[in-house]
């Protein structure tokens, strides 16, 4: 398939999360970090003017964006990381 697959990581594993009834609980696994993701995403979306989103703005580019924007890990290879660590 000659692609690196994930693209990036992101924290995932032990992340504090609202109870619905009172306090906090940790929770763990893709259903914390692809949210996480998605926080990132609407932040970047966020910075660029309004005028130019339409212009500029698709699936290709926020990708990119994350990335190039990523951290690489010292330990884990690129079959394990990707690109790297999500870094906003």
């Amino acid at each position: 398939y000659g692609r690196v697959k994930p693209d990036v990581v992101a924290y995932g594993r032990e992340i504090m999360g609202s109870k619905i009834s009172t306090g906090c609980k940790s929770l763990s696994g893709t259903s914390v970090a692809s949210p996480v993701v998605a926080g990132v995403v609407c932040l970047l979306v966020s910075v660029l003017p309004e005028s130019t989103r339409r212009d500029i703005l698709n699936p290709a580019s926020m990708k990119q964006a994350l990335v190039e924007g990523a951290a690489k890990l010292s330990g884990p290879n690129m079959f394990e990381q990707g690109a790297g660590r999500l870094d906003l």
